[in-house]
């Protein structure tokens, strides 16, 4: 079993062709040949592509047959929607504690002012 990282699974779909490949395997498996149709490459290229998806635990490939047969694993998309969540409850806080001091700080006087 791979261990998803958050660098790991933002290095994988920081490729957009690696993006339409998982955009693809969404809708369900999909053998390599369709795979490499989607991105138009070829058979050597998408196994890379399908590697590093692997590597980041965003996809699983399996034999049958003769053919490869590649799986979306949304595990690692998981890991890093909670990253981002987590991220953003970060910022919310820190601008909330921003607003609150710039509110409570006293007021610059204008020229206007006597």
């Amino acid at each position: 079993m791979v261990k998803s990282t958050v660098d790991g699974v933002a290095h994988a779909i920081a490729s957009a062709p690696r993006r339409l490949l998982v955009g693809r395997l969404a809708e369900g498996p999909a053998s390599m040949s369709e795979l490499a149709a989607v991105i138009e490459v070829t058979l050597p290229a998408i196994d890379k592509h399908v590697r590093v998806l692997e590597a980041a635990g965003l996809a699983r490939k399996r034999r049958v047959g003769r053919h490869a047969i590649v799986s979306l694993e949304p595990g690692g998309l998981d890991l890093l929607a909670d990253w981002a969540t987590g991220m953003r409850a970060m910022w919310r806080a820190r601008l909330v504690d921003f607003a609150a001091h710039v509110d409570g700080a006293p007021q610059r006087r204008t020229e206007e002012e006597p």
